[in-house]
């Protein structure tokens, strides 16, 4: 003890590492918050500008598929106005005749071009009046293709009787390995009930990259220079895109092209999705699906111009935490050197109670945290100093059950008579740990019944000779317990749905029976009884169990034995009559000596032995008989 103070008051220890230690410990608490913050505030932003990045480019795909409708309606209303034309009904009428003139065909030419035109806008690359019947170009703007076979009406790829624009790509006649967007009016030219042509507006090349031109919405005209941060193209299934390259008008058309486009357009009619590019660029993409059309308007932006702004960022943030470091760790620094020397006496403090000094305390001088910390710590002393007489109280109860089961196994064991054994077992179990009533069940060779074979006292002595017994299985804690070869705590008797109450044991509060088993084949149960409740706690079923065990390796010794005495009595008995036999010849000598013996080794006081002749009934009634 001396020597401990001596040491302790030769100077206090180096506080650098301590103060070093709590450095390094609360300047990554006060930064993990910043960093955790700033990650955050950088997260939230980002999540806000894609979601509104999302709704705008969603809202703008939705638009530019508007744009593409109107653009579609307006030709339709002009092919529409066209079909009703007179003469073009007339002109159809005649060139599907015999012998059409050249002066038909030239005014209906005419009649073509000008419907192309409308208030100066050109809405057509080409217009022609198609046969239905073989599909034949009646009459074109396009002289060249007056006469051809229009393929797409024939394979029903355009649709001649309706008013419609359809996406065709790579038709021999109008997209050889392109794409055109078609736009078909039914006319009566020979019947007003039967549509026998149609007229066929074209839209291709440059019509349609002017369409795409206007539908580039992150394109932006900045002097003569044009800044492309997003492109606009448009995706006709199942693999055919359509884009416009940088400085061209005509648009460029791929096919056999895997685009997440296809499957999405399958799923959902819009949607907004982050993806790879054609060009290997992380991009977010936006579009809009025309089940009429099988096509959709897709706008894709690449990820690093939508967050360009937000990653600018990363700078100011980097000085930030920087200067964070800095000076969390001079603050630090400053108040760990002020507080640890008040905390060298609860140091000492503490070692000391470490070493069991419990009744050493420390002043509560300060009027501050550590004032009451060192309160604190006085009134924890008490406390640890209770729960340690407290936990050496409890592990010498412990250690008292184990002894005592060492002892009640011992003196079980040391018994080799089944019954001696088992009341010598229920005696010891009461008195050594002071229960109100113990009771052994041992099944019967069905193993249905439990049967009492031991029981304590007067009261045991009565259920013996009642021959008490309980089925296994049945609303008991005997019969649960055999029937499940588990243990089983009824802590309150009058709450326990299990608990059979016996008249005898009124003062029975709590029970707790253990199964008697070995190699899993349950033999009985050891059967306890307190009067008072909550008596069995887990560390006591724990001990009974261990107890059992070894009580039921005893009883399966003593079984064993006992058949083995039997199973001896019974070959001396017939070695012991089979050596009166011999020598012998008379059959009355024979049963003179048979019914002497029997009377000796049975005990019984008369032995009468009786033959019956062959055929006659015995007197008893049995067939036959001695």
């Amino acid at each position: 003890m001396f020597r401990a103070q001596a040491t302790l008051a030769a100077g206090p220890r180096p506080r650098t590492r301590l103060g070093t230690r709590l450095t390094l410990v609360l300047v990554p608490l006060i930064l993990i918050p910043l960093l955790i913050m700033g990650g955050a505030a950088y997260l939230r932003s980002r999540d806000i500008l894609r979601a509104r990045l999302n709704e705008q480019m969603s809202t703008t795909a939705q638009q530019e598929m508007q744009t593409l409708t109107d653009w579609a309606a307006t030709r339709q209303e002009r092919v529409q106005i066209g079909s009703q034309r007179a003469f073009l009904l007339a002109a159809a009428r005649t060139l599907q005749g015999a012998s059409p003139t050249e002066d038909v065909r030239v005014r209906a030419r005419a009649e073509l071009r000008s419907l192309m035109t409308r208030e100066g806008e050109l809405l057509f690359s080409e217009l022609m009046i198609v046969r239905i019947v073989d599909g034949r170009v009646l009459v074109s703007s396009r002289l060249e293709d007056e006469g051809q076979i229009f393929d797409g009406l024939l394979q029903g790829r355009v649709n001649p009787e309706s008013l419609t624009t359809t996406p065709l790509y790579d038709d021999a006649l109008l997209s050889a390995q392109t794409l055109a967007m078609v736009t078909t009016a039914p006319m009566h030219a020979l019947s007003e009930t039967t549509v026998d042509s149609a007229l066929i507006g074209v839209n291709r090349d440059v019509r349609l990259g002017a369409l795409m031109e206007g539908m580039q919405t992150f394109w932006e005209q900045r002097g003569i220079y044009r800044v492309e941060e997003g492109t606009t193209f448009l995706a006709l299934a199942p693999d055919v895109v359509i884009s416009l390259d940088r400085y061209s008008m005509i648009p460029t058309v791929r096919s056999g092209m895997t685009h997440p486009v296809f499957a999405l357009g399958e799923a959902s009619a819009s949607g907004v999705q982050n993806y790879r590019s054609f060009d290997d660029l992380a991009v977010v993409g936006a579009y809009q699906w025309s089940p009429e059309w099988n096509m959709g308007v897709v706008l894709e932006l690449p990820q690093s111009v939508i967050f360009a702004d937000l990653n600018s960022l990363a700078p100011f943030t980097a000085i930030l935490v920087l200067a964070a470091i800095l000076v969390s760790t001079a603050i630090v620094l400053y108040v760990t050197a002020r507080m640890l020397r008040p905390l060298e006496t609860l140091t000492l403090f503490s070692e000391r109670i470490s070493r069991g000094e419990w009744s050493h305390r420390v002043p509560e001088e300060r009027q501050d945290e550590l004032g009451t910390l060192a309160g604190s710590l006085n009134r924890m002393a008490e406390e640890l100093s209770g729960l340690y007489r407290s936990l050496e109280a409890r592990v010498e109860e412990r250690t008292r059950q184990i002894r005592t089961a060492a002892e009640v196994a011992r003196a079980v064991t040391s018994t080799p008579q089944l019954d001696d054994l088992l009341r010598r077992a229920v005696d010891l179990i009461r008195d050594r740990f002071g229960f109100y009533h113990v009771s052994i069940f041992l099944l019967d060779h069905e193993g249905k019944i439990a049967t009492l074979r031991e029981s304590t006292g007067q009261v045991g002595a009565v259920l013996k000779a009642r021959g008490h017994s309980l089925p296994v299985g049945s609303q008991s804690v005997i019969g649960w317990v055999t029937a499940n070869n588990e243990p089983r705590i009824a802590s309150d008797v009058g709450r326990d749905p299990v608990h059979l109450a016996n008249e005898l044991l009124p003062e029975t509060k709590s029970e707790a029976a253990v199964p008697l088993q070995v190699a899993g084949r349950v033999l009985g149960a050891l059967d306890v009884q307190s009067a008072e409740p909550g008596a069995f706690t887990p560390e006591m079923v724990e001990v009974l169990q261990t107890l059992a065990d070894q009580l039921s390796a005893a009883i399966q010794n003593a079984r064993l034995a006992q058949e083995s005495a039997q199973a001896a009595d019974r070959s001396r008995l017939i070695s012991e009559v089979s050596s009166q036999f011999s020598g012998l010849m008379d059959i009355e000598r024979v049963l003179e000596t048979a019914a002497q013996t029997l009377h000796r080794v049975l005990g019984q006081p008369e032995v009468v032995i009786q033959l019956t002749p062959p055929g006659s009934t015995p007197p008893n009634g049995d067939e036959a008989g001695i």
